[in-house]
């Protein structure tokens, strides 16, 4: 009866969210409709975010971004973007960000700068031999600088510079006795790096055809600042594949999230957002995780839509794990709208089940995003 309980509880939870979202996005559909009537140059999306995570519990937020061209002459260059989001949870975690991205001078330059602070209340899952393990609280304080320029080199191909700032306070939630030096850290994790990108993709916020693969370096060094020495490696390879029309895609990505060298805690990679949906707990994480995913979109005629999605990860220490490593999948369902059609903008509401575990993701923009 308890089991029962516990997972009509889990169900009513969702019932509330998924209402929540559809009496707002039943708001937003009047308000865009009426945007886009006037064809105005500078577009507004924006969705408030009513969340819940088994982590972090009911949270309350909101995201917006301003789609624009910098320049009216450059018919080439992608719709150039700022924006905000900010979220507050019941455990108290809160974190806002401002980000901009540039695309300019005919898309041979793309630029992303972004910055923000918080407060997270999480957790993660520590191995205990012989009682099997159980879950441990921490509180991360932290903010962040970033930048990143990217210059086309040759065709479709991008060479790019990226820097980060970062300074963050980390308690964990132990008991009195253990020493005080055991339970705070502060770290440094300034870093420069770079990047690749090949994008053959025909639209870079809601592709309807084509590819892009990404790499990217960054080195955590005391010579600027870092307190750890280490390198982290991101992978990403997307594919879009109409089918028929672009109102039916299938959306295929892998991605590699990989730190090797003196990697702190804050540094390790966790399974979980577009990486893959359905965990919000925070028990897997490492030094490395893979994910590999597929994704069905359709789009009615009346600007609704509806995506299924399903994929695996795993997380391990070292690539030499991978035989030992958990197998983790996830999938769901979710609802779209485009409340800009001419630049193909949608929101949405992703609901995602993965092993022991779920989670549900508003989102602006589709995902698979780089």
């Amino acid at each position: 009866m308890f089991i029962i309980s516990k997972v009509l509880k889990e169900i009513i939870k969702i019932k509330i969210t998924i209402t929540i979202f559809v009496y707002l996005l039943f708001c937003l559909t009047v308000n865009a409709q009426e945007k886009e009537k006037t064809d105005k140059k500078v577009n507004f999306a924006a969705i408030p975010v009513v969340n819940y995570s088994n982590a972090t519990g009911f949270s309350l937020g909101a995201m917006g971004r301003v789609f624009y061209k910098v320049s009216k002459t450059d018919s080439i260059s992608p719709v150039s973007s700022s924006g905000v989001f900010g979220m507050y949870t019941t455990n108290g975690t809160w974190f806002g960000t401002l980000f901009q991205r540039l695309y300019l001078n005919e898309d041979r330059w793309r630029i992303l700068a972004a910055l923000g602070a918080g407060n997270i209340n999480y957790q993660y899952f520590q191995e205990i031999p012989i009682f099997g393990g159980g879950f441990v609280g921490f509180n991360t304080k932290a903010d962040f600088v970033m930048l990143k320029v990217e210059r086309k080199v040759i065709g479709k191909l991008y060479f790019g510079l990226v820097g980060i700032y970062s300074k963050s306070k980390l308690t964990y939630d132990l008991p009195d006795f253990i020493p005080p030096e055991l339970v705070t850290s502060y770290r440094s994790m300034n870093s420069l790096g770079y990047t690749l990108n090949f994008d053959e993709r025909d639209d870079q916020i809601n592709p309807y055809k084509g590819y892009n693969i990404s790499f990217k370096n960054n080195f955590y060094r005391d010579w600027i600042g870092s307190d750890n020495k280490f390198e982290s490696y991101n992978i990403t390879y997307n594919q879009f594949i109409p089918i028929k029309s672009s109102n039916d895609i299938i959306a295929a990505r892998f991605h590699a999230a990989i730190a090797t060298g003196d990697v702190p805690f804050q540094g390790q990679n966790v399974v979980g957002q577009d990486d893959i949906r359905g965990y919000t707990k925070g028990r897997y994480r490492e030094n490395q995780v893979y994910a590999l995913q597929a994704e069905y979109r359709h789009r009615f005629q009346n600007k609704f839509g509806a995506v299924a999605f399903f994929g695996l990860a795993t997380a391990v220490e070292t690539l030499g794990d991978i035989d030992n490593a958990p197998f983790l999948p996830g999938g769901g369902v979710g609802v779209r709208y485009m409340v800009i059609e001419k630049m193909r903008i949608n929101i949405g509401l992703d609901a995602a089940l993965g092993k022991d575990d779920w989670g549900i993701y508003f989102r602006i923009g589709e995902s698979f995003g780089r």
